[in-house]
């Protein structure tokens, strides 16, 4: 069976592996430069930031085994402090059963994962698949004909290819929040504390999460340097989602400093990631938009949730139905 997969992030690339495993002939359409999607990665000089996912908690899912069994570990880091959380700003220890869990990342940056991932599959990268046409029992896409295609784009885009295929699924329900990712690097001020990041639960607060790079991973700043990775809460994002660089930096270095008295007035590394579908805040059900026998199927956070080990788990189930 030749399998047509549009998107190489995650879900996309766990479906292939799976499918490879089993026989089938994969090939994936990724339109960005590289493959992995939210497992993103950005260098700045000596900074080094992940942009998207900040790390892979083991959680008894399909991806520990790959991670832990499979890929190659020799820049697999294992992130020694927790992660705490904060009130307005106020800073408290976090969940002592929730830091139990073991969380991950890679030394180069998180990206490595997908490609470690994507090692040994036909992945044609900087190709934005914009249209599907059936043909007999399969489907026609960027050239090629396939036996079975799975989409992995966020739920509107992978709407926008059903609707051309005058195919319909259960998936109205989906929605997404965007998410404002500044970057922050400073030369010569090292900032320590006893966790890697911060979260605020109730996302009441603008800064929803924030990474402390150069604590969680070796290599991450200049020496004596700090990297940091804000991550905005929805309602700050969607706000701002329009706002300039320096617009968003203004507004987090008040939160730093806060924080951070010690930090310096501005940064020596500025960088901003939008991302337009960050998190799903309604899924659908895997298992209601997918069914054995279907020549089409549909994957990633959207039909699971909005973890990269869920992402996984849904690229994986999803190739198992198509090989049923």
């Amino acid at each position: 069976m030749k399998v047509g997969i549009v998107g190489a992030g995650t879900s996309g690339l766990a479906a292939a592996r799976t499918l490879k495993a089993a026989g089938c002939e994969v090939i994936l359409w990724e339109k960005s430069r590289g493959p992995g999607g939210r497992v993103a990665t950005r260098r700045h000089g000596d900074f080094t930031f992940d942009s998207g996912a900040t790390s892979i908690a083991m959680r008894g899912m399909e991806i520990d085994k790959v991670i832990l069994g499979e890929l190659d570990q020799a820049e697999l880091h294992l992130i020694d402090k927790p992660i705490w959380t904060h009130t307005g700003l106020r800073v408290s220890p976090g969940d002592k059963l929730k830091n139990a869990t073991n969380r991950y990342t890679y030394r180069p940056g998180i990206n490595t994962l997908g490609k470690l991932l994507a090692q040994g599959l036909d992945v044609r990268t900087e190709q934005q698949v914009e249209t599907i046409k059936r043909n007999g029992d399969g489907f026609e896409l960027m050239g090629e004909v396939v036996d079975a295609l799975i989409l992995t784009p966020p739920i509107p885009q992978t709407s926008a290819l059903l609707w051309q295929i005058s195919e319909s699924r259960p998936i109205a329900n989906a929605r997404y929040r965007s998410c404002l990712s500044l970057m922050l690097g400073f030369s010569g001020v090292h900032i320590d504390a006893p966790y890697h990041a911060l979260l605020e639960p109730e996302q009441r607060h603008p800064l929803t999460f924030l990474s402390l790079e150069h604590l969680k991973s070796p290599g991450r700043a200049p020496e004596g340097g700090s990297a940091f990775v804000a991550q905005m809460s929805p309602s700050y994002s969607h706000s701002n989602f329009a706002r300039t660089t320096e617009e968003v930096l203004q507004d987090v270095l008040v939160y730093l400093h806060r924080l951070y008295p010690d930090l310096p007035a501005t940064p020596d590394v500025v960088d901003l990631m939008r991302w337009k579908y960050s998190q799903p805040e309604n899924v659908a059900l895997l298992d209601n938009v997918n069914h054995a026998g279907d020549r089409l199927m549909i994957c990633g956070d959207g039909v699971l949730a909005g973890r990269i080990e869920s992402a996984y788990e849904s690229g994986v189930k999803v190739a198992r139905l198509l090989l049923q």
